[in-house]
């Protein structure tokens, strides 16, 4: 099963499924066939021997959350926002969370106040993992840690080829290690590597497979020394994770990594389209409603030079106005219609040039495929969930604090519904 090569009757059919379904407006469709086929791919690697890590941010609903938590039997999140990761343990609190990326102290400051304040079934010292880049970072995390009698997990964030930050020296790596043997509030709790360059290396330089060996050469160096300063034992119990939606794929074994994280892959967005998830297919689809059918449109003040250019093939024959618009997404249906620079963006009523004799009629659906899950997937409210051809039921996407509660007000930049449609304004 591979539907990279979607035609045009698999439109055709969404768009008669949401006309059935009563939508009328920009939506986020996932395909649950297409879905199970992405995750069945990814149970494959899993089953090579590796626990398996959702990456939160890239998913964002609870219910799709579950979903594949209940079909891959983890209960292991990765989360990169505290007020997402605070949504995560209000929904999911049997989760295991690992922070995705390294935050200031302040924003540890901030989850520990909104968690004193809300207690619930979470424990942050046996289920939250805060990582952290550099030693200087360690040492504030430490003497927070120390001044609120707390107990922290820490992971430790290496840098094996991406050169996006990260512990990179072994003298400064031997000393944080050091620091959390000694810590009586910190305690080591693995390690994060991520490449995901590696699927972008040209030939040229060594291409994905060297980069790929360069890659676990390097993460086993810094387990080695975890072995050398802490023991075997230690090194054991570890969650020593890497992987991401391009390159889990290429986990053959756990022999060094024992924990491998992706979600993109699931769905599969346009900047995922390579080698390593060629037997993925795409899953997730922006359908907006045709607003207008303009038959060879014309610039403003302009219609004579506006002739001249269609004459010339600088101008299209016909163009549709859609609803909203402006999204980090690229048009798969109709097939070859791309954005007009006639008028340029706009995120209200945008122009996509459409082939003169294509049968999309005004107020059908036009199609477009995400280039990213992360920030796309919070543009459209409810997740519309088709199953076998029919709307089944929607998911919502995650919420921030609801206005006026405690936490919104130390949230103020962030508090605005991010579940609003892109097409308003």
């Amino acid at each position: 099963m591979n539907h990279n090569d979607t035609n045009d009757r698999y439109y055709e059919d969404m768009g008669l499924s949401l006309k059935k379904a009563g939508l009328c407006s920009p939506v986020l469709v996932i395909d649950k066939q297409r879905l199970d086929h992405n995750i069945d791919q990814l149970r494959e690697v899993i089953n090579r021997g590796f626990q398996y890590r959702i990456v939160a941010k890239s998913l964002p609903s609870i219910p799709l959350l579950r979903y594949i938590m209940e079909r891959t039997g983890t209960r292991r999140l990765m989360s990169f926002h505290v007020p997402f990761l605070i949504h995560l343990i209000e929904h999911i609190p049997e989760s295991d969370v690992l922070l995705g990326k390294p935050m200031p102290v302040s924003a540890v400051r901030y989850f520990y106040d909104w968690q004193r304040q809300h207690p619930g079934e979470f424990r942050p010292e046996s289920q939250l993992q805060w990582l952290v880049d550099s030693l200087a970072r360690l040492q504030e995390y430490h003497d927070f840690a120390q001044n609120n009698n707390l107990q922290l997990q820490i992971n430790l964030e290496i840098n094996i080829g991406l050169n996006r930050g990260g512990f990179s020296d072994l003298a400064e790596f031997q000393q944080a290690l050091k620091l959390l043997r000694d810590s009586d509030h910190l305690s080591l709790s693995g390690l994060m590597g991520y490449e995901a360059h590696i699927t972008k290396i040209p030939n040229l330089i060594g291409g994905p497979e060297k980069a790929f060996r360069l890659a676990m050469e390097s993460y086993r160096e810094f387990t080695e020394q975890v072995r050398k300063i802490l023991g075997d034992q230690t090194l054991e119990h570890l969650c020593l994770n890497a992987g991401g939606s391009t390159t889990y794929p290429l986990y053959q074994d756990s022999s060094l990594i024992n924990e491998i994280a992706t979600a993109s892959a699931l769905v599969k967005p346009t900047d995922f389209d390579v080698f390593t998830l060629d037997h993925h297919s795409p899953a997730a689809f922006i359908a907006t409603p045709v607003i207008k059918d303009v038959q060879k449109p014309d610039l403003p003040m302009a219609s004579g030079i506006s002739a001249l250019l269609r004459m010339v093939g600088l101008s299209p024959q016909r163009a549709a106005f859609i609803y909203g618009g402006n999204w980090l997404a690229s048009p798969c249906y109709p097939t070859g219609s791309k954005r007009s620079g006639l008028l340029g963006h706009s995120s209200n009523q945008e122009l996509y040039e459409i082939d003169k004799d294509h049968p999309i009629q005004r107020d059908d659906f036009m199609f477009f495929r995400p280039s990213q899950s992360e920030a796309v997937f919070l543009q459209f409210g409810n997740i519309a969930l088709m199953n076998n051809g029919n709307i089944e039921t929607y998911w919502p996407v995650f919420q921030y604090p609801e206005p006026g509660s405690p936490l919104a007000k130390t949230t103020s930049p962030f508090s605005k519904d991010l579940s609003a449609s892109a097409a308003e304004g």
